[in-house]
């Protein structure tokens, strides 16, 4: 984890989200499952704060579990491209992990690709 505890733990609820997210379950689905893993969000950043980047990956993942939990693909597209994935960029290039800077400019392209491929109009709906 290159010591970046805070992330390490965030990415692991990132997991955990898409885990909610992607389930049949009613209640991992609902909004209050949304509150839920953002406060673990804030109590990982509470437990493990080094440094002012250590606010970084817990912002970057607040703001896409919110554009998730809206279930709106435009939204979700806003999140991601707007903040979470800028946020882990810098985020990635402080601590020093290659993986994570590749693995968000991978994430970036794909949504650039999702817009163009579906039209950004098309995305403007709710999927549940």
């Amino acid at each position: 984890m290159l010591g970046a505890i805070t992330g390490g733990i965030s990415y692991i609820l990132n997991l955990i989200r898409s885990f909610c997210l992607g389930s049949q379950n009613a209640f991992l689905r609902d909004k209050k499952m949304c509150y839920v893993i953002c406060m673990l969000q804030i109590l990982t950043l509470i437990f493990t704060y080094e440094e002012w980047w250590s606010i970084l990956p817990v912002v970057a993942n607040i703001a896409s579990t919110i554009g998730g939990y809206t279930y709106n693909a435009q939204k979700i597209r806003i999140a991601g491209m707007f903040v979470n994935s800028p946020l882990w960029i810098i985020y990635n290039i402080i601590v020093g992990s290659w993986a994570g800077i590749l693995d968000e400019i991978v994430s970036e392209v794909s949504m650039i690709i999702s817009i163009y491929r579906y039209g950004w109009k098309n995305l403007d709906s709710i999927e549940s």
